[in-house]
């Protein structure tokens, strides 16, 4: 867990520097400039987080949600695949997905105002699980949609959260994140 958490810290040491980590599998060309407008157009006095999600049989949804509510589906059977996040007014991000058949991406990072992709597109491949963090010493909460056991509930602990499962093969289907 120290050494976890010690990777997570040097990771939003550099993103708060400006210098981005990490590669991704996930393309979001044409979204990155929407959820980045978004993070900067809706933060508050305590910052925002913004994301938008690439979907099984639809791509990326032409919305950005921010600050608590939904992106993905839900009642659809439809996997999350992606996620494009960036925040405003916390520092920056870092991000990684468990994706079926793959397991833990790397983790990726960016300050304020840059956006990160996580997941996979074009593979059908479903992300199972999702670790956020952000650089300001305030939490991130999270909670995620699950394939047939619906909503998890707010989630938050220490400088990261994680949502989803991990080794029952269960497809994420919607996430919600705030700062």
């Amino acid at each position: 867990m120290r050494k976890r958490l010690s990777v997570i810290l040097g990771a939003l040491a550099i993103a708060a520097a400006g210098t981005v980590t990490g590669t991704g599998t996930a393309s979001a060309a044409g979204t990155t400039p929407n959820v980045v407008a978004s993070a900067k157009s809706s933060a508050a006095a305590f910052g925002s987080i913004c994301y938008q999600a690439h979907v099984q049989n639809v791509g990326w949804q032409n919305f950005t949600a921010c600050n608590g509510t939904v992106a993905g589906t839900v009642g659809q059977a439809r996997n999350l695949e992606a996620l494009t996040i960036a925040t405003a007014g916390v520092g920056g991000v870092c991000a990684r997905a468990h994706v079926a058949g793959i397991g833990w991406q790397t983790w990726q990072c960016r300050p304020d105002g840059q956006a990160l992709t996580v997941g996979t597109t074009g593979q059908n491949r479903a992300i199972e699980a999702l670790e956020v963090a952000i650089t300001s010493a305030r939490l991130v909460r999270g909670n995620a949609h699950l394939a047939n056991l619906g909503w998890q509930g707010w989630k938050a602990w220490g400088e990261s959260t994680t949502v989803g499962t991990t080794g029952q093969a269960r497809a994420m289907e919607a996430v919600r994140f705030e700062v």
